[in-house]
């Protein structure tokens, strides 16, 4: 499944502990997380990305548990792309942001307007 196709489609991710389970596999860029930019994300201490055959994982070391973050009014934001895109074409970096909910849901969407993302 693509990113696009699983905003459009309304696709919930998934945590359990320190782990944020997308329900896409994708490339990431950039993890923005409680006022962390994490722009390297290889060998990192603080993020560890794990890819499944339909899925990307983002453990999150750093912050504590997300279920911490339920009623939180930050978001976790992404800078990523397709699977199979070519990371070094702007035109494929997508802005996603997640927000952590109650029974290990996790939504994820396109930013607004209204939402700061630092590039």
């Amino acid at each position: 499944m693509t990113i696009k196709n699983a905003i459009k489609s309304g696709k919930k991710g998934f945590y359990i502990g320190h782990r944020l389970i997308l329900p896409f596999r994708c490339q990431l860029l950039k993890v923005i997380f409680d006022n962390h930019i994490y722009t390297q994300l290889v060998n990192n201490k603080d993020i560890v990305i794990d890819q499944g055959p339909k899925n990307t994982s983002i453990y999150i070391l750093e912050g504590g548990n997300l279920r911490n973050y339920i009623h939180n009014f930050e978001y976790i934001k992404l800078i990523a792309c397709e699977a199979d895109d070519d990371l070094s074409n702007p035109d494929t970096h997508q802005k996603i942001i997640c927000s952590v909910k109650e029974g290990h849901l996790v939504e994820i969407e396109y930013p607004g307007d209204d939402v700061l993302f630092i590039e």
